[in-house]
């Protein structure tokens, strides 16, 4: 018996040493650095790029994205140390599989989110790989690391899981303004932030790895692509409150537009598809509540697994009108607090809103915040409508 379970013993301790063995040898191949082969000016799609202390440095600038002499077929692991210097937007790296590109964006969208966009067509604030609470603190340095699967990508932060996202690459896709002149090459953007990448590595795991300087665009590829690229400073801006936004060629002053919302129960696709636009054609958006807490929208409207929650910018008794060009209301039966010529009550006692905001509702709004106001309004069933008026 004491022999059967010495024999038990030292076939246990066989497998485990042969699969730390296997293991070992799956954890340990060669990580490839990219930074040498790197020529900042090919490379650079927009922004200033240049080595520095061994990495690569991107002063701030919107839009300032990179293509990486790396062209994965395969399976492989991408991983990005940096510092964000200033700003307060989104790093991006750029992967490829199944012939299809996405990106992977932490301290996003205004809402220090992270995750992959696009995802089925739709961005990380709406998909399933949305995680919240990533916000980047400037001066600090991070490592991302994504691990590319034939049926997954994985996602760590500070060797931290992220995300899992079950996926074959079939449902990847980028946003138009975030696209990439090279779609099979990797690739690193920052948002308006000053970044120092210390170190940009990559490791094959199955299949090819294509490690060569034809990866880096030309300016012939990027103005002739099959869907037109934008000029070289557009791009989408994930971070500051800011989705994709288009910055005018020209030094034009950018609209600034202010979005109110209710703190419950305003209607999220009235808040974020309008947002969307406005922001794709230039605008600078900005948010404002009742209060200045995190506000949540009705069930249903086209909120996220977080429940569609915003942070306003600013209470809206707090707004500068010298600073805007045009208030925007999005609907939803908790905007009912704005109404300013209603003077009675709401059995829901949060549609009527605070001592705040009933002093900013009781003056016409254009003169409260001297801007032109356009009010969100969908369909309302007969004697609902009062509830969605706004002065014009």
């Amino acid at each position: 018996m004491m022999r059967s379970l010495c024999i038990f013993n030292s076939l246990v301790m066989c497998i485990a040493i042969t699969a730390s063995k296997w293991v070992q040898a799956a954890d340990t191949t060669s990580w490839e650095s990219l930074i040498p082969a790197i020529e900042p000016n090919k490379a650079g799609v927009t922004g200033s790029w240049r080595k520095q202390d061994g990495g690569l440095l991107v002063n701030a600038a919107q839009g300032a994205r990179l293509t990486l002499p790396a062209r994965p077929t395969g399976e492989y692991d991408f991983k990005v140390s940096f510092t964000r210097r200033t700003g307060k937007d989104s790093i991006a790296l750029f992967i490829v599989s199944g012939g299809k590109q996405t990106s992977f964006e932490v301290d996003a969208w205004g809402q220090n989110l992270a995750g992959l966009q696009l995802m089925g067509g739709k961005d990380l604030r709406e998909n399933s790989t949305r995680v919240s609470n990533q916000a980047l603190q400037n001066g600090r340095r991070y490592t991302v690391e994504l691990r590319v699967r034939k049926y997954r990508v994985e996602a760590l932060l500070d060797d931290k899981p992220l995300l899992t996202h079950r996926s074959n690459g079939s449902d990847f896709s980028m946003l138009d303004l975030w696209r990439m002149p090279n779609a099979n090459a990797l690739g690193i953007a920052a948002w308006d932030s000053e970044t120092l990448f210390h170190s940009i590595e990559v490791r094959k795991v199955s299949g090819e790895l294509n490690l060569d300087s034809s990866s880096a665009p030309t300016t012939a590829t990027v103005t002739q692509t099959t869907k037109p690229m934008p000029p070289p400073t557009t791009t989408p801006t994930p971070g500051t409150g800011t989705n994709p936004t288009i910055e005018p060629a020209s030094n034009a002053k950018r609209p600034r537009v202010l979005m109110v919302i209710a703190n419950m129960h305003f209607f999220y696709r009235e808040y974020s598809e309008p947002r969307q636009e406005l922001e794709r054609a230039g605008c600078i958006v900005e948010v404002a509540a009742g209060r200045k807490v995190t506000c949540y929208p009705h069930n249903g409207t086209g909120e996220g697994a977080d429940r569609g929650a915003v942070n306003p910018d600013l209470a809206i008794a707090d707004a500068n009108a010298a600073r805007y060009d045009a208030l925007l209301f999005s609907g939803g039966w908790g905007s009912s607090m704005y109404q300013y010529a209603f003077q009675g009550t709401y059995n829901n006692a949060t549609y009527n809103g605070d001592r705040r905001a009933r002093q900013v509702r009781r003056r016409p709004l254009s003169r409260c915040l001297g801007a032109g106001v356009v009010a969100s309004q969908r369909p309302q069933p007969a004697g609902r409508q009062a509830s969605h008026r706004a002065d014009t």
